[in-house]
């Protein structure tokens, strides 16, 4: 692999990793107690300024080019709707896994450390802060790091299967707890299926930001009684109580919900297609032709693209060695390692 740039992503995000552990060591013995300090560090810091710079610093690439190396391009406002739907959808999605995930850790004797909610002086610009910090930054921030530099950038130089799967996995290792590990990395893969299908990370965070908005919304809607989340709460009581009506609307829910989700991805994908039929007909100046004709000229230029794509991609494509991939082992092991202690901490 005589390209070097899939070792300086990698070194890149195992900078990443042992910072984002400094700092939590650092909050873990009180150095670091500031909510907004320690946010401002690991997400503007290390999850946005720092993938950004590296990357332009070690590849000699201008910044911004380096944005749409990460996939940072603008979408279709249809996109940016579907990517709404799906960040509500996922938000349902991921609320059952973490459920299920949860459950599991703790019927080995994993027990969580929680604080009382409410004791909480609730006011909206506590809510403000909540939202920005829980929801904006790292709807921003971590897609970037993951969705932009382990996936968007990384898929010129791997399979983009593999680098969904990678990228996924150290999406729910950057967690750096068991309890959040299963289900980030379950939504990290399908927010990466949705950038890979958009060529676009925009949709990824926007669809972050729903999933985590919601989490807020609800986590304080449940004890304030707000009219949504006391609605959601009214019927998640109602499931409860009978198990079969649980399994039932459970199952009904989930394929549905899973349902919906790829009707919602392919026509991302229909409505980036045509976008780019669009570009290219102006491009080419197709516009005199007829639309189908048009679209014969388009189909033929995609065909050729394509195949040409796929042969450099087999004539470039070998298998990193192990020194090559050095740094994703190691980050790998280290977010593995405080993973592994995090969940043998809650069973002391």
């Amino acid at each position: 692999m005589k390209d070097k740039t899939y070792i300086k992503i990698n070194l890149i995000y195992f900078i990443a990793m042992i910072l984002v552990a400094i700092i939590f060591v650092l909050g873990a013995f009180g150095i670091v107690q500031n909510e907004w300090l320690s946010t401002f560090l690991i997400q503007i810091v290390v999850m946005f300024a720092l993938p950004l710079l590296l990357y332009s610093l070690f590849t000699k690439t201008k910044v911004k080019d380096t944005f749409k190396t990460f996939g940072i391009k603008k979408v279709s406002p249809a996109i940016i709707g579907f990517s709404i739907l799906l960040g509500v959808i996922l938000y349902f999605i991921n609320s059952f896994v973490a459920t299920v995930s949860q459950s599991f850790i703790a019927l080995l004797g994993y027990e969580t450390v929680t604080t009382s909610t409410t004791t909480v002086q609730f006011s909206y610009s506590l809510l403000l802060k909540e939202f920005l910090l829980s929801a904006i930054l790292p709807g921003i921030c971590e897609e970037v790091l993951h969705r932009g530099l382990m996936l968007h950038a990384s898929k010129k130089q791997k399979s983009p299967r593999c680098c969904l799967i990678v990228s996924s996995i150290l999406f729910g290792l950057m967690h750096l707890n068991i309890n959040q590990f299963f289900y980030a990395a379950i939504l990290g893969c399908f927010m990466g299926y949705v950038t890979l299908v958009a060529d676009s990370i925009i949709p990824s965070m926007i669809i972050h930001f729903m999933n985590n908005a919601l989490a807020t919304y609800f986590y304080y809607g449940y004890y304030l009684n707000w009219p949504l989340a006391t609605f959601m709460n009214g019927i998640e009581n109602a499931i409860y109580s009978n198990l079969f009506l649980y399994v039932i609307f459970t199952t009904i829910g989930i394929c549905l919900l899973i349902w919906l989700y790829f009707y919602f991805v392919k026509r991302i994908a229909i409505e980036r297609s045509r976008r780019e039929v669009q570009k290219l007909v102006q491009y080419l100046e197709l516009n005199e032709m007829s639309m189908s004709e048009a679209q014969v000229r388009v189909n033929e230029i995609n065909s050729i693209l394509k195949k040409n794509s796929q042969n450099r991609y087999i004539n470039n494509q070998k298998k990193p060695s192990f020194t090559e991939n050095i740094f994703l082992y190691s980050t790998l092991f280290l977010g593995g390692i405080i993973t592994i202690s995090s969940f043998i901490w809650g069973l002391i």
